[in-house]
């Protein structure tokens, strides 16, 4: 008869309404002992201290590759006192990884002294970390203020909410989440987290894919007021509302992406998704992208609305959109409407195309570019400012935008010509379609 291995069961351990007990618990799971860990419904379990002299964790790091898992039942661990840690950290090194899952949980309050980051929780190398219905709030890092996934990471947030957080420090990136590792986020909600760079999410490599829910008040003081997206990583989202988020520089930075900053590289992808009501604060010529600021990557949005965003100051280029450099494809209805410029000297109510990095190809398919404004002396272009790139359009719309009185077209002004347009509405733009735009439009006239 052939040998049969036996599954041995996980076994559960009842913790008490005590960070003691809860201490020694994980210490034995991470020994392989009582490797499920139940908390007391609704209890706080406050943290005073680092669970050893000298540590940057309040609680013991999990150290377990096999998996820990601790059932909150809607429990809370708070750090309280003066003392300065986070609460989790998993895995130690990349050699020394743990697995942790946590449910029905919030973590609050963590406040590491060290320049790594993760506020709340840091999955260090070759570690996972999953949560379901988690919330990950009031906590500070330097880097990743609710979590950091370092790389090699993997981690996954079912129903949960990460909210309140911010980074501080010389990175001061993801003030909600930080993310180098492979991340999934599903019906997941960042919201109202600070940071210099990626107010609710900072994204550096890895693949990082987020599946509904939503990324809302945040804000950011230079780059990326919802997500700051800057390597060679991937990014796929899908069905996500991006809405009111911010960057408000006050002199720090550059000021661009209200709602998503797309840095180098890589390959970015929003399908059914919304861009909405996001604001930049300007501070020089070139800043902008109230919804979008793209630098040098590849950029679709397919089925996706950059709607209703704004640039406040002189100056703002792209209100919907700013694209320096890369590609970009507007595909499937991805329509860009409703976006203002309001200040003197703006550029592209809907669209601005620079070259600051490269020059950008932009495609639209089946997508309008339609009720976009600039406003303020010496604005121009309210559809489109092309001041390098290429276009190609078809099946489009660029309509009813508005610009000052001429020699300022509200449709389309472009340096270069823009001849690849098929079958596309390019009308009733206030104060004229293209004309006074140095370069012609094909099929566009007045």
């Amino acid at each position: 008869m052939a040998a049969t291995t036996a599954v041995v069961p996980a076994h559960a351990v009842t913790v008490p309404c005590d960070t003691a007990a809860l201490i020694t618990a994980i210490n034995n799971a991470n020994l392989n002992v009582d490797t499920v860990i139940d908390l007391e419904p609704y209890c706080l379990y406050e943290v005073a201290a680092p669970y050893m002299a000298g540590a940057d964790d309040g609680l013991p790091p999990i150290t377990n590759a096999n998996g820990v898992t601790i059932n909150g039942r809607n429990a809370t661990i708070k750090r309280v006192g003066s003392s300065s840690f986070r609460l989790f950290e998993v895995g130690t090194s990349a050699v020394v990884p743990g697995n942790l899952t946590l449910n029905d949980l919030t973590v609050m309050n963590g406040q590491p002294s060290g320049a790594v980051g993760g506020g709340a929780v840091l999955v260090n190398n070759n570690s996972t970390f999953a949560g379901t219905n988690v919330a990950l709030q009031g906590s500070t890092g330097n880097i990743g203020g609710g979590v950091r996934f370092r790389t090699g990471t993997t981690g996954t947030l079912t129903d949960s909410r990460i909210s309140d957080n911010r980074t501080t420090g010389g990175a001061s990136i993801g003030g909600g989440l930080y993310s180098e590792g492979q991340v999934t986020l599903v019906n997941t909600h960042i919201t109202s987290n600070r940071a210099r760079l990626g107010g609710g999410i900072g994204h550096a490599s890895g693949t990082l894919t987020v599946s509904g829910g939503s990324i809302k008040h945040n804000t950011a003081f230079d780059n990326g007021g919802g997500i700051n997206t800057d390597g060679n990583g991937t990014l796929n989202v899908t069905g996500t509302a991006i809405t009111d988020n911010r960057v408000t520089t006050g002199g720090l930075g550059s000021g661009a992406g209200g709602g998503v900053f797309v840095g180098f590289g890589g390959t970015k992808t929003f399908t059914n998704s919304t861009i909405e009501g996001n604001t930049v604060t300007v501070q020089a010529a070139d800043d902008g992208g109230g919804g979008i600021f793209a630098f040098s990557s590849t950029l679709t949005l397919d089925n996706t609305k950059v709607r209703g965003n704004k640039l406040i100051g002189e100056a703002g280029y792209g209100a919907g959109i700013n694209a320096q450099g890369g590609t970009v494809n507007l595909l499937n209805a991805s329509d860009v409407t409703g976006n203002l410029a309001a200040g003197r000297y703006s550029r592209g109510g809907g669209i601005y195309t620079g070259s600051l990095v490269g020059t950008p190809a932009v495609t639209v398919d089946n997508s309008a570019i339609d009720r976009n404004k600039v406003s303020g002396t010496g604005s121009r272009g309210a559809g489109i400012y092309n001041a390098a790139g290429t276009y190609e359009l078809t099946d489009a719309s660029v309509q009813f935008n508005v610009a000052p009185d001429a020699p300022a077209p509200g449709g389309i002004w472009t340096s270069t010509a823009i001849t690849s347009v098929t079958t596309t509405t390019i009308a009733n733009n206030t104060p004229t379609n293209c004309l006074y735009s140095p370069a012609p439009v094909t099929s566009c006239a007045g």
